[in-house]
């Protein structure tokens, strides 16, 4: 003969009561699908940069000129566990052979090299630019506006992302991280 007790048939009630609960909770969790959401990564940014020669200035603390974008979208949490690519829009009056070649940048023709470079900063990007010709410097101030490509990409540190796409191929990062070319903002 089994003897019931108060305190059994308590915690039978409450494993019981708890069960149909969760069940219940879980069966109400389900409803209708959402619609669907824009095609491209939530994670990206991507923002144009139009940098008129104006703009440029002497920096001679590495003996180059200097160009400062305000990028409020690079917060700390960008710099700290993201990723910022930077590209040089090249040929850009040459619909065939335009693109975006990654900074750091060097072209080397014959004689002259010209330096591109970047530095990232929490809210801010400094773009760096110098020409040496026959080993000397002659770096002048741009005489044209520039474009510059930033790619912000949020949770993805840049060394997991080199390991995953060739970031110095453009197009290869906006097939991988699914960049919508519609979105990008030009500032």
């Amino acid at each position: 003969m089994q003897t019931i007790t108060k305190n059994s048939l308590l915690s039978k009630h409450t494993f019981l009561y708890v069960f149909f609960s969760v069940a219940i909770l879980l069966a109400g969790c389900r409803g209708k699908e959402g619609p669907v959401g824009p095609t491209g990564n939530a994670n990206v940014q991507s923002v144009i940069y139009d940098v008129p020669p104006q703009n440029w200035s002497w920096f001679s603390e590495l003996n180059c000129y200097k160009a400062v974008l305000n990028v409020p979208e690079i917060t700390a949490d960008i710099y700290d566990n993201g990723a910022v690519l930077v590209y040089s829009l090249i040929h850009e009056n040459d619909p065939l052979n335009k693109s975006f070649n990654m900074l750091p940048y060097t072209f080397i023709d014959t004689t002259s090299i010209t330096y591109m470079d970047f530095d990232v900063f929490i809210g801010e990007i400094d773009l760096y630019l110098k020409w040496v010709d026959n080993g000397v410097n002659d770096t002048q101030a741009p005489s044209a506006t520039e474009s510059f490509k930033v790619v912000i990409v949020e949770g993805t540190p840049l060394a997991t992302l080199k390991d995953q796409v060739n970031v110095s191929n453009y197009n290869a990062v906006v097939n991988y991280l699914k960049l919508n070319e519609k979105h990008v903002i030009v500032k």
